[in-house]
């Protein structure tokens, strides 16, 4: 394909995507904070009445009362710690359930049901918390120290099948050494224990403590709207595919909640979610970056944007040849034009990546080779790994044209697009791509444990503000984590192993940043970009503030003028 013809597919692309209903916002991201698996915990804060302004605060006492729809694409599939893998599960897992510690809005970890910041031992072995006297669940029971054990111990229980588990590696016993005081000893000392195993979720003992750890997943719980949290909004009714309902917790221990009613308005894409900010049915929603112009024309409706910390990627199989061969994962990335994509596609949105972790990371070093678009370049080392063009110009790899799937989620218009415009430019050099799209809960399903039936995937990761590489990529993350592309790098292992042991801050970022340089250098993914983070509320909506840490970020702080 000549370049003009291709920049005509590209205008193409995008046409069909705006005149498929202006299409809508947000991108599903398959991790959740910290990494909280991956690396997940995402983004950061500040806009005005553009795209490019303050957020969203105004002088004057907050209001109580009213309500607020919020469009979102795709129902969650968890509300419990241990199994949460997906944004639109912590998303509204934060607004129902609380943690020990939380992040602030300038990234740091700070008290919510703690009283206080850990009593840390000098060894760094022992930490000792201690809890609030007025936190209560939902259905009025205390929060107290038996809850927190009771939530981690299913972490460390080895009956545990989720996904979480390097963040309580360094745990040697969790114990409730008063009614609201925990103790948490560890082997040895970890850096990120703070950052990753205290921000999770709380989970009520007398409700779950009778249920076998590889049975909470699938408990009505975790799975409905009988879950119980002691966060600022309760469920009170979800139904599927529709909505979610949730109401304010009246005793609730931290500022607000203001607003007395949440509403979540599922729907099938992006499109839809557009459409519904367009007719006044939703008063906030992720708008993808095409749809930016069409979001800032309608009346009485703010946009404002921050660079996403997160990341969109093509995921080899390494586990399916020749995936297994970096040459040949480095050639498809040669041969994929991102800067094209970029420009075509999300309206120049974007930046090009070429690493596992976010520019405004420390985890982040320009210390690697960036991956040039090459076609030639892709056809030579392709052919160096074994491929050959027969006279069709089709390149066969053992004797036969070369074809492979690549699957993404259906909910994410701009990764349909651009997983398309993929699809030519491999045809370009030969290579057959089928491309499949699915339902969110399904995709899901199909790439993770135990299935991980796919070639290649298109997907995202949210990113922590404090990343551990291990989860991602440890050979020891693919029978039960999250390395579902059976990445297997004895030297990445090296490096990443234990980087949470590093308490030395230079140290640590060194060892995390040539671990990162590794996977990058192997190109276990090609890295596409990182994305700009666009949403759109009403005017009425007064202190709504952007974050890496979730789209609807201390939405118990927000508040409806009158």
């Amino acid at each position: 394909m000549g370049k003009k013809a291709y920049w005509l597919f590209l205008a193409m692309v995008l046409t069909l995507g705006l005149l498929a209903a202006c299409n809508g916002a947000e991108e599903d991201v398959e991790g959740e904070p910290d990494d909280e698996d991956p690396d997940v915990e995402d983004e950061e804060a500040e806009g005005d009445d553009g795209e490019d302004g303050e957020d969203g605060e105004v002088a004057g006492e907050p209001q109580e009362g009213g309500e607020i729809i919020i469009g979102q694409t795709g129902d969650p599939n968890n509300f419990h710690s241990a199994y949460m893998a997906d944004t639109q599960s912590t998303d509204v897992a934060d607004m129902i359930h609380a943690s020990l510690l939380r992040n602030n809005d300038e990234m740091e970890m700070e008290p919510d049901i703690a009283a206080d910041m850990p009593e840390v031992s000098d060894d760094g072995l022992t930490y000792t918390i201690e809890l609030q006297d007025d936190v209560y669940f939902h259905d009025g029971e205390q929060v107290t120290a038996d809850d927190v054990v009771f939530t981690y111990e299913v972490f460390l229980d080895e009956d545990y099948t989720g996904p979480r588990t390097t963040q309580f590696e360094y745990v040697d016993s969790i114990e409730a050494t008063e009614e609201l005081e925990v103790t948490i000893e560890l082997t040895e000392p970890d850096a990120a224990l703070e950052a990753s195993a205290l921000g999770f979720e709380i989970m009520p003992e007398h409700i779950l403590g009778d249920v076998a750890a590889d049975e909470q997943e699938e408990h009505d719980f975790s799975t409905s709207d009988e879950v119980v949290g002691a966060g600022p909004y309760e469920m009170t009714e979800w139904d599927y595919g529709t909505s979610i309902t949730l109401d304010a917790h009246e005793d609730y221990h931290n500022e607000g909640p203001y607003l007395d009613t949440l509403t979540l308005r599922i729907a099938e894409d992006e499109n839809a979610v557009l459409a519904m900010l367009q007719a006044g049915e939703v008063d906030h929603a992720n708008i993808r970056p095409q749809d930016v112009e069409t979001a800032e024309a309608i009346d009485g409706v703010n946009v404002v944007a921050q660079d996403g910390y997160n990341y969109n990627y093509i995921g080899w199989n390494h586990d399916r040849p020749p995936f297994d061969d970096p040459d040949v994962r480095t050639a498809m990335t040669m041969a994929i034009d991102r800067e094209a994509i970029i420009d075509g596609v999300l309206q120049g949105h974007a930046e090009p990546a070429h690493f596992p972790h976010h520019p405004m990371s420390w985890a982040h070093t320009d210390e690697v080779d960036e991956v040039p678009y090459d076609p030639d370049g892709a056809i030579e080392l392709l052919e160096e790994a074994g491929f050959e063009q027969n006279d069709e110009g089709q390149m066969e790899w053992e004797g036969e044209p070369f074809s492979f799937e690549l699957l993404t989620n259906q909910e994410s218009h701009a990764r349909v697009d651009w997983v398309v415009v993929v699809q030519e430019m491999l045809a370009d050099i030969g290579i057959d791509v089928q491309t499949d799209t699915m339902e969110f809960g399904a995709y899901l399903d199909r790439i993770q444990t135990p299935n991980y039936d796919f070639d290649a995937i298109a997907g995202a990761w949210a990113l922590s503000v404090y990343p551990d590489p291990e989860p991602l990529f440890h050979s020891d993350q693919y029978e039960q984590g999250q390395n579902n592309i059976r990445y297997d790098s004895e030297e990445f292992d090296e490096l990443a192993e234990d980087n949470r042991a590093i308490v030395d801050e230079d140290e640590r970022t060194e060892a995390v940043q040539d671990a990162y340089a590794q996977v990058a250098e192997d190109q276990a993914y090609t890295f596409m970009y990182y994305p700009d983070v666009h949403q759109a509320h009403i005017d009425e909506i007064q202190n709504f503030q952007m974050s890496p840490e979730s789209d609807y970020y201390r939405v118990e702080e927000w508040w409806l003028e009158e």
